[in-house]
């Protein structure tokens, strides 16, 4: 029994800081203040689990009792926790049961070993082909998710209508730029009507010059649209950014509304950047199209509340890649979002709309 109640006390203690990294990183503080948050909170959960470790030594016993019993704050500290291990155990079975969306028809996936398959080191700095000797590094495969969606409201016009989203490429200059030419070429063997980008495109100066040979490559029947993310703020020139962007063809809809039609079908896009770049803000649910298809792209999904007057038929969202620390079986338990790990990624049915969260790539 005792080492069932200090796996639920430890559940509780760690699921807990997890809780406060999470929030912490959905906020639109400086990173550097995000840096110094979560030096404290690996310090929170090291340092109890580290206390109560020197007690179990001492005592010669794993009992809770006794271990708890050295002071009322250390025991106080451990119901706590294992109450809040009660309740993450109690939440994860619950989203464990929840059936997928009734919206969501198929979902398929393809894995591809870029390094392999090109056959040369697509790992571009010192620091990137050390972390490649990590054993299980997954970071050359790519996964191609291939869903099927019913969507509610979709006009017959655009049955059929082929979507690809990407999110997060991140280009830091640790993959090559070969390695993004195969996403390319990936993208536009799909032959898509519309591709979305949703944010998180470029981290570093160094990159803006595979702009061209990237997002400028990208093919689809009726556009290629993009927002930002976070981590584009990282380029500090922003209108700049959005300028090279631009020339490479896509469409930026940021706070803006594009509506394009299709076979006599209306379907409207617009952008949520927030809370890292402004203009969703100022766009209200009077200015929604009516009588269109209306497609959200935002990079969090914490914009949920936002957007739940504007009667989205189909939200694309991406940054919290599939949980940033994930364990098997357990799944994600990091992720930069209010939400915590649930929408960490993957297909939700939000009222009437259908949300995909990419992992991204």
């Amino acid at each position: 029994m005792n080492p069932i109640l200090w796996i639920i006390s430890f559940i509780g203690h760690l699921g807990s800081w997890c809780v406060v990294y999470n929030r912490t990183h959905a906020t639109r503080w400086p990173r550097k203040i995000r840096k110094r948050c979560e030096k404290i909170v690996m310090f929170c959960v090291a340092i109890p689990s580290l206390w109560f470790l020197a007690r179990i030594i001492e005592r010669k016993t794993i009992s809770f009792s006794q271990v708890a019993s050295c002071s009322y704050l250390e025991w106080l500290y451990l119901f706590l926790c294992f109450g809040m291990g009660v309740f993450f155990f109690g939440r994860w079975v619950w989203r464990k049961l929840q059936p997928t969306p009734p919206s969501l028809l198929s979902h398929t996936q393809k894995l591809i070993d870029v390094q392999a398959e090109l056959g040369s080191n697509i790992y571009q700095t010192p620091l990137a082909n050390l972390l490649k000797k990590i054993p299980f590094n997954q970071a050359h495969w790519v996964a191609v998710e291939n869903i099927e969606i019913a969507a509610a409201g979709l006009p017959a016009e655009l049955d059929g209508l082929k979507i690809c989203q990407l999110s997060d490429l991140h280009l830091t200059g640790q993959l090559g730029l070969a390695y993004f030419q195969r996403i390319v070429k990936e993208v536009n063997d799909f032959e898509a009507d519309l591709i979305v980008i949703t944010g998180d495109l470029i981290d570093d100066h160094e990159c803006l010059d595979w702009i061209g040979a990237i997002f400028g490559t990208l093919e689809a029947k009726h556009g290629v649209y993009f927002i930002r993310g976070n981590h584009d703020l990282r380029i500090g020139n922003q209108q700049m950014l959005l300028e090279k962007l631009g020339a490479s063809g896509m469409k930026w809809v940021g706070g803006l509304w594009e509506t394009i039609e299709i076979d006599g079908a209306r379907l409207s896009f617009t952008g949520n950047e927030l809370p890292w770049h402004a203009g969703a803000e100022s766009i209200t649910p009077d200015s929604k199209p009516e009588n269109s298809f209306r497609i959200l792209l935002t990079h969090s999904p914490d914009q949920l509340e936002w957007a739940k007057p504007f009667e989205f038929d189909l939200i694309f969202a991406g940054h919290n890649h599939g949980g940033q620390i994930v364990f098997p079986v357990v799944g994600p338990i990091v992720a930069p979002s209010k939400y915590g790990v649930l929408y960490a990624s993957g297909t939700f049915a939000i009222g009437t709309a259908t949300m995909h969260v990419s992992r991204g790539i």
